[in-house]
């Protein structure tokens, strides 16, 4: 099913974006850390609505983009936490090949 590859491939994009390992998503919405895996593989036919919402809702997405095939299409909104800056931060450096500047 294409569409379970796309929720899986776009779970895996946000957590990632958001600084979250897969055992930090399972922890925040009640389930396992091979569970997630097989969610973000295509491997888990039927995750379940329940947790979909609990993975949007720690994602801070929308349930749509979950199954947007291009989601870069779509505005990521982004709040500006410290912890969302600090992804911020690491994707910036990651892309410039600069190390993040420390904080005074």
């Amino acid at each position: 099913m294409k569409e379970i590859k796309i929720l899986g491939e776009n779970i895996r994009r946000y957590r990632q974006f958001k600084g979250l390992t897969q055992s930090d998503l399972a922890a925040k919405v009640g389930l396992n850390k091979d569970t997630i895996s097989k969610i973000e593989l295509g491997e888990r036919k039927n995750p379940g609505l329940k947790y979909i919402i609990s993975i949007c809702r720690e994602l801070d997405i929308e349930m749509e983009e979950l199954f947007m095939e291009d989601p870069t299409t779509k505005t990521i909104k982004l709040v500006l936490s410290d912890q969302n800056m600090q992804s911020l931060e690491r994707i910036l450096a990651e892309i410039t090949k600069e190390s993040p500047k420390k904080k005074e």
